[in-house]
């Protein structure tokens, strides 16, 4: 009996689809790590670079166990091979050589080990680039300090280590807005592969940036593009200065009182996150109480306008009393804020007596 146009398209459909959900069916059975968090950004006639973190000693031990990974289009259930000019497949990663609007989707990475399957999804957005604007659809935002120098910092590091690793060349450009910006202008500097250093930052400076990775990759010369949405705040504080004490050593009787400050000076403008405290080589000293022997007393904050802007942040240690166990050991004055510890000390020595300068102690 001959097979009708009508049946013979339905017997290759049902066909197409169990070999389809055979293989969606199998990787159901892998464990799956879902939809990665962060989605891939692009805008039509880019290439844009989807990575799964499957391969990570999180999952396995990469190192050790052989392993092999095909990638699936979440669509069709289809597995993904290179397409001339189109796609290409490198391990874990999926590259798209010329985004379309249709590539918009949800691609699965499966992994599979002798004894396991994992599977991960990862999201592609493809956007129309906005009428009238140079950047892309999508930003990131990052700051940027008024009246200092500061830098932006380009959000395509991922794609220039995988081209590395292919040991193919990249080259990366910066725009402010619909403006190329030069290597070695007077506001602007190319600091690194990836930095773009602008000097004595102001108002002007809340603008959109975008860098562009420009590289040849499977036969194709193209590029990838990334938006930053830089906005300028006035609020900072630079790396504290301690100076007091002066890491030297201060005489002093045993049975008097004593009081020696810590001053350290932060510039900047407005508030400044910085703990500032004494300890000794093991301790801390708390005690804000009178009452107790030794004991600590913030001080007033000081503002200064000039010549350089700042705050002073001063803490008072007192000893009531000084008894044998002070003497020949290091008292730090301590300064911490996100750029980093900074500490200076003092050692008292008895008054009139030979000594000899102890190490300082941590």
């Amino acid at each position: 009996m001959r097979q009708t146009p009508t049946l013979r398209s339905l017997l290759f459909f049902f066909g197409l689809y169990g070999i389809c959900s055979g293989l969606l069916q199998d990787a159901d059975n892998c464990t799956n790590y879902r939809l990665q968090f962060e989605n891939v950004f692009s805008v039509p006639g880019e290439m844009a670079m989807l990575k799964s973190t499957l391969v990570s000693p999180d999952v396995f031990d990469f190192n050790t166990v052989p392993y092999n990974i095909t990638w699936l289009d979440s669509k069709t259930g289809e597995e993904i091979s290179n397409q001339t000019g189109r796609v290409l497949v490198r391990g874990e990663t999926l590259w798209f050589l010329k985004v379309t609007l249709d590539d918009s989707g949800e691609y699965v990475t499966i992994l599979r080990t002798p004894s396991r399957c994992y599977r991960q999804a990862t999201k592609l957005v493809v956007d129309l680039p906005l009428p009238g604007e140079c950047g892309r659809p999508h930003k990131t935002q990052q700051r940027l300090t008024k009246g200092i120098n500061d830098k932006l910092s380009c959000p395509l590091k991922d794609y220039i280590n995988k081209l590395d690793s292919y040991s193919v060349s990249s080259s990366l450009t910066w725009h402010r807005g619909c403006e190329p910006i030069l290597n070695e202008m007077d506001k602007y500097i190319y600091l690194s592969r990836t930095t773009l250093l602008i000097n004595n930052v102001d108002a002007k400076n809340n603008h959109n940036y975008t860098c562009t990775l420009n590289f040849t990759l499977g036969g194709v010369t193209g590029s990838v593009s990334k938006t930053i949405d830089a906005w300028v705040r006035e609020e900072h504080s630079m790396v504290p200065q301690v100076h007091e004490p002066t890491n030297g050593t201060i005489s002093a009787q045993i049975g008097s009182n004593f009081s020696q400050l810590c001053s350290v000076f932060v510039p900047g403008v407005g508030l400044s996150f910085v703990d500032v405290f004494w300890c000794t080589k093991s301790d801390i000293i708390h005690s804000i109480d009178p009452a107790d022997r030794v004991y600590t007393t913030n001080q007033p904050l000081r503002y200064q306008d000039g010549p350089i802007k700042g705050v002073w942040l001063e803490v008072l240690l007192t000893f009531s009393e000084l008894r044998k166990e002070d003497f020949n050991i290091s008292f730090t004055c301590q300064a911490q804020s996100g750029h980093g510890v900074f500490q200076a000390y003092f050692t008292l020595v008895p008054a009139g007596r030979k000594h000899r300068i102890p190490p300082f102690q941590k």
